[in-house]
């Protein structure tokens, strides 16, 4: 499979990306919040700390934004 060069991304599009995990994240600390059991509440809490290390991966341009190839035809 070809690799395809990397176009630039937009910063409003990269802060989309942020902020999508970041939001994620608070998400699944909410519905942790009113877990009944502990493994569930500890599941969401380790989903959610993943969501803020890929947010801070994101802020440091790390992980970059899908986009799309242009139209072929």
């Amino acid at each position: 499979m070809p690799v395809r060069p990397q176009r630039p991304v937009g910063r409003s599009l990269h802060e989309k990306l942020v902020r999508a995990y970041a939001d994620e994240a608070a998400r699944l600390r909410e519905l942790a919040a009113g877990a009944t059991t502990a493994r569930v509440r500890l599941r969401l809490l380790d989903e959610a700390d993943n969501q803020e290390r890929l947010a801070q991966a994101a802020r440091r341009g790390i992980i970059q934004p899908q986009v799309a190839p242009p139209a072929l035809w």
